[in-house]
């Protein structure tokens, strides 16, 4: 949008959040008297980062734009709620979400059945509908699928006694806020009650977001015993696996093979380090091995059908003039923007969280790409310089960690392990454009290059420091705004 475009659409926005003449901030209600205090957040999640309107943003204050970073302000309350939720030190369960969020704390409620060998009738508020009955044909067991009002379920303490975890119930609200839910929840009818005892993190997330509906595989009086036993199987041997949709989960499975399968097939939660661990254990070198895993994560950023810097780089066009080399990425951009492996968390978080990382890069590459490579040679020249590389690239992860609000140092090591919201990118690009506009690159003096070459970072920084080129002047307000709290260069 152009800038006057953009003051529409903030003046729309304050309107829409306007009461007896002032704006507040939609999470805290302190009163926006500035203009210049006013930030803006989405609502809610966006599917589609590019296509929203001004009913999906709100007005904030700048501190609270600094907490939410990539979270909405939907999921920021809904995580506020959880934590205080789960602050007391008692052992949560799924009747206790049900409590929580349904309207007079109505839950558990009986419902009336009429059951056959084919079909059974139930009667939700009065209304009675056919379900067809199917049949089980290991157990014999009855069963039948329902999308059941969330106030008729209660939680099975016998099949399932296990208390809620914070942490996957939040993964899982994250989810499902956007996305379907693929597999019903089980249940088991007895009497009148209906008892869910697999799928209860599911179930309760679906009821945090606000779903009132839950769907459901109900089966009918079965033998308690034996689905104890089903119940605890599935969750030990028979546990499905997770599936791994990003690039380089791919690449590993490819690259380690069998050693990858036989891996997957353990028991216990996985993780890069812990596959680490398992590939010394079966003879592997750990130093091979870790630098076979930095490699794949390198390439499938390369390999990536949107880069464009491949192009740009001597090993793989020997056709192009650039002073860009595999080595100066990896050394100035690869070491200091990708998290290094391995990775503690378990994979079903770090492969979404890799695949945001390896998107990220790609993005960031390309934005490189288009504001430092032109015409002028000298230019391109002097910008990729050992000592400027260096320089230059360290200013920006400084500069990135501070749009993304990102001031404890083991975040600012993972600095693009997360998804980045579009209207942040906008910030990163402008940066970036006003990061190689300074005047020091088109300086075409002998004392300038030499100083540039200079393979010492820190007399480097020092030198751009005197030119005028630091984090606090990329920073510094000069088209977008960015919320910083003062970068000490």
């Amino acid at each position: 949008l152009g800038n006057s475009s953009r003051n529409r659409a903030k003046q729309n926005i304050n309107n829409n959040y306007r009461v007896d003449g002032q704006i507040r901030c939609q999470l805290c209600g302190s009163i926006l008297e500035d203009s210049k205090n006013i930030e803006y957040h989405n609502l809610i999640p966006l599917v589609e980062v590019d296509k929203f309107d001004n009913k999906d943003l709100a007005p904030i204050c700048k501190k609270h734009k600094r907490k939410l970073k990539n979270l909405s302000i939907k999921e920021y309350k809904a995580f506020a709620d959880l934590e205080k939720f789960f602050s007391q030190k008692k052992e949560r369960r799924l009747n206790d979400i049900l409590k929580a969020t349904l309207d007079n704390n109505i839950y558990g409620l009986d419902i009336d059945t009429k059951i056959t060998d084919s079909q059974i009738k139930v009667n939700l508020d009065g209304n009675w509908m056919n379900l067809p009955v199917s049949t089980c044909p290991s157990t014999g067991y009855k069963y039948f699928y329902i999308v059941l009002p969330a106030k008729y379920i209660n939680n099975d303490k016998e099949l399932q006694p296990r208390p809620l975890e914070m942490k996957r119930l939040w993964e899982l609200y994250r989810h499902l806020i956007l996305h379907s839910q693929l597999t019903p929840s089980i249940c088991r009818l007895v009497g009148d009650k209906v008892f869910l005892f697999d799928g209860q993190h599911k179930t309760a997330a679906q009821v945090w977001a606000g779903r009132d509906k839950i769907e459901c595989k109900v089966y009918i009086n079965p033998d308690i015993k034996i689905l104890k036993e089903t119940n605890l199987i599935a969750h030990d041997k028979l546990r499905q696996m997770p599936f791994f949709s990003s690039v380089l989960i791919n690449k590993w499975a490819d690259l380690f093979d069998e050693e990858w399968q036989e891996y997957m097939n353990t028991d216990g939660e996985k993780s890069e380090a812990d596959f680490i661990s398992f590939l010394v254990k079966k003879g592997r070198n750990k130093s091979e091995a870790l630098n076979m895993m930095r490699s794949n994560i390198y390439d499938s950023i390369l390999d990536d059908n949107n880069a464009k810097i491949t192009s740009y780089i001597s090993e793989y066009n020997k056709s192009s003039n650039t002073y860009l080399t595999l080595n100066k990425l990896r050394l100035n951009i690869f070491k200091k923007f990708i998290a290094k492996p391995p990775l503690k968390i378990n994979f079903e978080k770090s492969d979404k969280l890799r695949e945001y990382e390896r998107k990220n890069l790609v993005k960031l590459l390309n934005l490189l790409v288009k504001y430092t490579f032109n015409e002028d040679r000298q230019f391109n020249k002097r910008i990729y310089l050992n000592g400027s590389f260096k320089s230059w690239s360290t200013i920006f992860r400084d500069t990135l960690s501070q749009i993304l609000g990102l001031y404890d140092e083991n975040e600012r090591k993972k600095v693009f392990l997360r998804k980045i919201d579009e209207e942040d990118w906008e910030i990163i690009e402008d940066k970036i454009k006003k990061l190689f506009e300074h005047r020091v690159w088109h300086d075409d003096s002998d004392r300038t290059y030499q100083n540039l070459k200079n393979s010492k970072e820190e007399e480097v920084l020092e030198f751009l420091k005197n030119k005028g080129l630091s984090v606090n002047w990329v920073l510094s307000e000069s088209g977008t705004k960015v919320n910083i709290v003062d970068f000490v260069d």
